[in-house]
């Protein structure tokens, strides 16, 4: 395929995918039974109609109207989702990421509409700056010397492959719950694991102070040495190197689960870490990404290791217990 065409063509084709994708499911969910329940089932087949038609047409074209409706169909549905599981929704009402595995492919799916959406969006901005058109600027074809930003975003499709794998893996994998630690098994194993996870949380934080320090965020200190800089990157090595018998433990002994929410959270946490490491990883490697890309990066790997603290090592040291999980 032309060089020029791909980079205008692609990004249509991968939003119709998650809207129909989108769409699917919710008429699957429509016939299977939610068409009984009141408002709901019209809501449901609202939602797979829409999704439906907007995909089809922007496989015709992708006019600014058309990519309105896709950002209003997946803020529309997000929404919908959070307040089915919370406040409830007409009367109507849904717990964690049930039912299964709909729930969560759907929420994957409006997700990545809004990413795709924002990304485009981002893009074109970034060619009209530059003066050229959207395929010219991805693929570098207005500048010979910039043939690798193609290549460059191409690179982002490696995390995504990352967590897949994890995600797949996790589902495919029969759990096996005697699975050890370094020969602990059971609780002794969940307690070992505990232990080492806020150690992990411990080490997110001290790595959270040193880049802000090196970007200069911190006033009350001078910049930043050279040992500093030394310093954050052996600590990062040292967190993803503890990080690894951990994510080995959990995804051998228990997979990628779906119930309680506390568990959901967890597993889908943890299989997207390590798609951020990756992600950072590659914004380390290739400067030629924009300043806020790395801090961007780093702030998201943070999030997500808290994230998994919450809801498995702080859960576990308090007495089983952690708010709102």
């Amino acid at each position: 395929m032309n060089t020029r065409i791909l980079p205008a063509l692609a990004p249509r084709l991968v939003l119709a995918a998650t809207l129909a994708a989108s769409g699917y499911i919710h008429a699957q969910l429509y016939i299977n039974g939610y068409r009984f329940v009141h408002i709901i089932g019209s809501l449901f087949l609202l939602q797979a109609s829409t999704a439906f038609a907007v995909a089809a047409l922007l496989l015709l074209a992708a006019p600014p109207p058309l990519r309105i409706a896709a950002t209003t169909i997946a803020i529309c549905t997000l929404a919908a989702f959070v307040a089915s599981r919370t406040t409830g929704l007409f009367g109507f009402s849904e717990n964690g990421l049930q039912p299964a595995p709909q729930a969560l492919l759907s929420l994957i799916a409006e997700t990545l509409t809004l990413l795709i959406l924002v990304a485009w969006k981002a893009t074109e901005v970034a060619a009209a700056k530059s003066g050229v058109g959207v395929a010219e600027y991805v693929t570098g074809l207005a500048h010979p010397a910039e043939h690798r930003r193609l290549y460059d975003v191409l690179w982002l499709l490696l995390p995504v492959a990352v967590v897949v794998g994890l995600f797949w893996f996790g589902r495919a994998h029969t759990p096996n719950y005697e699975t050890s630690l370094f020969g602990n098994r059971g609780s002794d194993a969940q307690l070992l694991k505990a232990q080492m996870g806020s150690a992990l949380m411990g080490l997110a934080l001290i790595q959270l102070f040193l880049a802000l320090w090196i970007y200069g965020r911190l006033p009350a200190l001078r910049a930043a040495p050279h040992r500093v800089h030394t310093t954050h990157r052996l600590i990062g090595l040292t967190a993803f190197l503890l990080s690894l018998p951990i994510a080995r433990h959990c995804i051998t002994a228990y997979g990628v689960q779906f119930t309680p929410t506390r568990v959901a959270l967890h597993s889908l946490t943890g299989c997207f870490l390590y798609g951020a490491f990756v992600a950072k990883v590659i914004v380390v490697r290739h400067r030629r990404w924009p300043g806020w890309a790395l801090p961007l990066a780093g702030g998201t790997l943070v999030t997500a290791i808290a994230l998994i603290w919450y809801a498995a090592p702080l859960w576990y040291l308090n007495g089983l217990q952690a708010p709102g999980l």
